[in-house]
């Protein structure tokens, strides 16, 4: 029986913070973006291009992702709500008017507890308050044995960094090397991984980045990261940036460090890693505030931002690792959501995965056992903002008397209105919409006399005399990532390097820590958009086959060789003798004209 416990594989899941979709690297959207180990472990996986979160702010979606449901079906749709356990909390039982009133409400944590699993929490909490005194709402009491609550380096744990329990304490005094909130948080995940190596278990990473407030300007990371020059930006906003990217890159190294413990371990290869973020990046609020709430990370190409339906709030980078397990290389652009995470670590660790929950299994999918995703429902949405439903291909946004229809596989930027071209899909998508919020608690559904009732939507685009950001253009060639030093050391053990370097193009060589010179942030910007404009490079990225030739489907970069109108249009400007393939020559003799 022993053995057979130990055989049980673990699970990971890791929940960035506020991440736009813009801040992963692998995306190739924005070199300034540095994220080599999270690029590596895609790599080596599946990247989710058409991930999505179960609600556009922070606390509906993890209390989402804990239950498996969207939040609206027990009642939890927005930060301030109260769904019969007090503002902010995720209730223990569903509230009266909801499909299984009465009956307890459980976590991921609680069923992996069942199932023989030990549970980890490492992070920021958000489902209820981090030390609860009356032991309902806070980790410890939602199924997670061992933790460290706290979204800053202040917070509640029951561990230490050496991998020992203690009498729960709240503590706040940490060495020099540990002031970064997300590089604690990862040392605390190691800790779990360490002490529980030898037995099945689920360890919760809710990581708290880059999500506000900032890095601070005397952290390493934050002084080692080479200003930012982005021609849309004042000198204010570049700087937000950099602050924005320069915690992306702590927190890369956390994660980095989190799986060189797996490695150091033995455990790399019975462990599932699930990566995603709660929701898209906050965007520059008003004319008169021009950073506003702004974090520093982006949702280029995606329209809209944090709170809204549209894809910048609710598209987020997603990708799911284990080594032997998952075909590496696999780029996966059928929808998946944050739910899907929560079903399949239930039926990774031997559980049934309930009717009621709103996510399916990914693991045929990723194992390579199903060539597609066998989802039987719709993905349906209800926040302040409005009210979506996508299904297949298709997302239908409604706000007031507003609909809109989208082919979001084709449109993923939600350019382009076909709700006038497709009546009859209109009908029997809203139909579906109208019958998931018929269904939903009254006070869990858009009412468009409260909250929101004001808020422009981004799908009426930009005011006139908004700068653009110039990103929004594609196509994206070649984006070279910034150099970067490797983390801060912690004592005693060593820094936090890249995991694989070999399987990421953008991993840089491990080097000491602490401050290091790197040249003029301007050359390096220069540098960077030279290898970015080399027909050489490019040429050598996108000849996948490596036959000498660039077919359109290698040029656009897409295993399901869609009609990118942009891209296409690019492809045949540059196909001088018209034979659907591009030489080296032919990119060339582009560059230079």
């Amino acid at each position: 029986m022993g053995a057979e416990v130990k055989a049980k594989p673990n699970v990971i899941i890791i929940y960035s913070d506020d991440h736009g979709y813009t801040d992963l690297g692998i995306h190739g959207i924005d070199g300034n973006v540095d994220t080599p180990n999270m690029d590596a472990l895609a790599k080596g996986g599946a990247l989710m291009r058409s991930g999505y979160s179960s609600a556009p702010q922070c606390r509906p979606s993890r209390c989402g992702l804990m239950a498996g449901r969207i939040q609206n079906e027990f009642g939890f749709a927005d930060n301030k709500m109260d769904a019969g356990a007090g503002m902010g909390n995720l209730p223990r039982v569903y509230p009266e008017r909801t499909d299984m009133a009465g009956k307890p409400l459980l976590t991921i944590a609680d069923r992996m507890k069942k199932l023989g699993y030990v549970t980890g929490f490492s992070g920021k909490w958000h489902c209820g308050p981090n030390d609860d005194t009356t032991n309902k709402y806070d980790p410890r009491s939602r199924g997670f044995d061992e933790y460290w609550v706290g979204a800053m380096t202040t917070g509640s744990t029951n561990l230490d960094l050496e991998g020992n329990l203690v009498p729960h304490q709240k503590k706040s005094t940490w060495p020099k090397e540990l002031q970064n909130r997300v590089i604690l948080q990862g040392k605390f995940a190691e800790a779990f991984v360490t002490r529980n190596k030898t037995k099945p278990f689920f360890l919760y990473f809710p990581i708290y980045g880059p999500h506000v407030p900032m890095i601070r300007k005397t952290d390493p990371y934050y002084q080692n990261f080479p200003k930012q020059t982005y021609p849309q930006y004042n000198e204010a906003q570049n700087d937000v940036r950099r602050q924005g990217l320069a915690l992306l890159k702590a927190m890369d190294d956390a994660i980095g460090g989190l799986v060189q413990t797996l490695q150091k371990n033995g455990i790399e290869e019975n462990t599932l890693i699930l990566f995603a973020g709660d929701n898209g990046a906050p965007g520059k609020q008003t004319h008169n505030s021009p950073i506003g709430s702004w974090n520093g990370s982006n949702n280029v190409p995606m329209r809209g931002v944090k709170g809204w339906l549209h894809e910048g709030g609710i598209r987020v980078p997603m990708f799911a690792y284990w080594k032997g397990k998952i075909q590496p290389g696999q780029v996966i652009d059928e929808m998946v959501t944050t739910l899907d995470f929560t079903a399949t670590t239930l039926r990774l660790g031997g559980g049934d995965i309930p009717p009621e929950f709103d996510g399916i299994d990914l693991m045929p999918r990723l194992a390579g056992t199903a060539n597609e995703l066998s989802r039987s429902q719709p993905m349906y949405w209800d926040f302040y903002t409005g009210q979506a439903i996508r299904e297949g291909d298709w997302k239908l946004w409604r706000k007031d008397d507003t609909t809109v229809l989208f082919n979001i596989a084709q449109d993923p930027a939600e350019l382009t209105n076909l709700a006038y071209q497709k009546p009859e899909l209109v009908k029997t998508l809203t139909e579906k919409l109208d019958k998931w919020v018929d269904s939903l608690p009254a006070t869990a559904r858009y009412d468009p006399e409260k909250r929101g009732k004001n808020m422009v939507s981004a799908l009426g685009g930009a005011p006139a005399d908004v700068k653009p950001d110039p990103r929004y253009l594609i196509p994206y060639d070649n984006p070279v990532a910034t150099p970067y030093p490797a983390a801060v050391a912690t004592p005693g053990g060593p820094a936090v390097a890249p995991i694989a370097a070999k399987t990421s193009s953008s991993a840089q060589p491990a080097r000491k820590a602490g401050p290091q010179r790197l040249g003029n942030p301007k050359s390096v910007m220069q540098k960077n958009n030279r290898n970015q404009r080399d027909p050489a490079k490019l040429f050598q990225r996108r000849d996948q086959n490596q036959d000498g030739f660039v077919t359109l489907k290698e040029f656009i970069g897409d295993p399901a060789n869609r009609n990118i109108p942009a891209l296409t249009k690019l492809f045949q400007s540059r196909d001088t003798n018209n034979d659907n393939r591009l030489t080296l020559e032919e990119m060339q003799a582009a560059e230079r004209q």
